[in-house]
């Protein structure tokens, strides 16, 4: 009787050992996407001078405001140690990654978070000499890309550096 029954469980395993591995990938890749949260915009929120003095944020870096005002509030920004967003009121800090290339002040052009990461992307155009381009700004371009590598925001601005390295 005991062969009978290991036979029998033997014969209802056979055929998922013949199931065809496409289909098994293309099962995995369904439940993947059904497990993925929905695209949601990121919209940075501008930095207010309260915001900059609680979080004593006016120290060396780079600062980066969307438009062609270079003296705008800055919806992000860049230091040494740590890159800044403002999202629905929260202040979220970044670590920069490192490789990522160098700003002047040294900031970097990319950050990290544990919700998305940031890039400054520098765009063409004669911005003129490394010292007058970090006071004055020079165009550039924000892109926050979400936790699943979407861009959930990109937008055109100017970068002003400030910081003894920045002034040099």
């Amino acid at each position: 009787m005991l062969l009978g029954v290991g036979l029998l469980s033997g014969c209802g395993n056979e055929p998922e050992a013949r199931r065809d591995p496409a289909d098994d990938a293309r099962d995995v890749a369904a439940v993947e996407r059904l497990s993925q949260p929905p695209f949601r915009p990121i919209r940075p929120e501008a930095f207010t001078s309260d915001d900059i003095d609680r979080y004593d944020l006016a120290r060396e870096g780079c600062v980066f405001r969307p438009g062609n005002a270079v003296d705008g509030p800055p919806v992000f920004i860049a230091q040494k140690d740590r890159g800044y967003l403002k999202i629905e009121g929260r202040l979220q800090p970044l670590a920069p990654k490192e490789g990522s290339s160098e700003l002047p002040s040294g900031a970097h052009a990319t950050y990290i978070g544990t919700e998305n990461w940031v890039e400054l992307v520098a765009q063409a155009g004669d911005a003129g000499s490394a010292a007058s381009a970090s006071r004055n700004g020079w165009p550039s371009r924000l892109v926050i890309h979400d936790a699943n590598e979407r861009v959930a925001f990109d937008g055109l601005g100017q970068v002003n550096c400030t910081g003894s390295t920045a002034e040099g």
